[in-house]
C-alpha cells in the first residue's frame, strides 16, 4: 500500500465520521482501548482471543469481556468500546471489511457505543474493485462479511439522520505498521 492509498482511506473514513490512527504495536492499541474505556470492560471479538490484542491487554491489567454462549449479546450490550479485526480497508469509501463467523463475534460490532477496528497497513486496498476480487479469491471464505463505514446512521424517521441507532455511534479504525 501506498502513503496515498493511506491517506485516501484516512479522509474518506472521516468524512463518514470514523477517527483514524495510526499504531505500531498490539500495546499502543491496548493503551488507546483502556483509554477509551476509561476504566469499563472492553468487549472483545471471541476471534482475537489468544491474539497480540488480547495479551496486550492482559497485561496492562484491563477488564474484558469476551461474548459466548446463548446470551452473547446481553454480555456486550451498551458496552462502551469493543474491538474487532478488519480483514481489509477500503480506500475510496473508509470502509472496513469484517468477517465475522459467530453471532457472539457480530453482536461485539453491533451492541457497543464506540467500535474499534483494527486493519493492518498493508491491507488497506484502493478500491471496492480490489475489495470484491480479494473476496472472489476466497470464494466464501470470509464468511459473513460487511463492509462497515463509519457509525451507524439512518433518515428512516422522517427523513432525520439519526447516528448510533442501530449500531456504534462511534468508530475509530487502527491502522497497524
Amino acid at each position: 500500500m501506498t502513503t496515498d492509498t493511506l491517506e485516501t482511506f484516512t479522509a474518506a473514513a472521516r468524512r463518514a465520521a470514523s477517527q483514524v490512527r495510526e499504531v505500531a504495536s498490539a500495546e499502543e492499541v491496548a493503551e488507546l482501548l483502556v483509554g477509551f474505556a476509561d476504566g469499563w470492560p472492553v468487549a472483545v471479538s471471541p476471534a482475537l482471543v489468544g491474539g497480540d490484542i488480547v495479551a496486550a491487554l492482559t497485561a496492562a491489567g484491563a477488564p474484558m469481556v469476551v461474548p459466548d454462549g446463548e446470551d452473547a449479546a446481553a454480555q456486550v450490550a451498551d458496552a462502551p468500546v469493543a474491538v474487532v479485526t478488519g480483514e481489509l480497508a477500503v480506500a475510496e469509501t473508509g470502509s472496513v471489511l469484517i468477517s465475522e463467523h459467530l453471532l457472539a463475534e457480530r453482536v461485539v460490532t453491533m451492541l457497543c457505543r464506540h467500535l474499534v477496528q483494527v486493519v493492518d497497513h498493508a491491507a488497506v486496498l484502493p478500491s471496492l474493485d480490489d475489495a470484491a476480487s480479494w473476496l472472489a479469491d476466497r470464494a466464501g471464505v470470509a464468511g459473513f462479511a460487511s463492509l462497515m463505514t463509519g457509525p451507524s446512521r439512518t433518515a428512516d424517521i422522517e427523513r432525520s439522520l439519526s447516528i448510533g441507532v442501530q449500531g456504534p455511534d462511534e468508530v475509530t479504525v487502527l491502522v497497524r505498521r
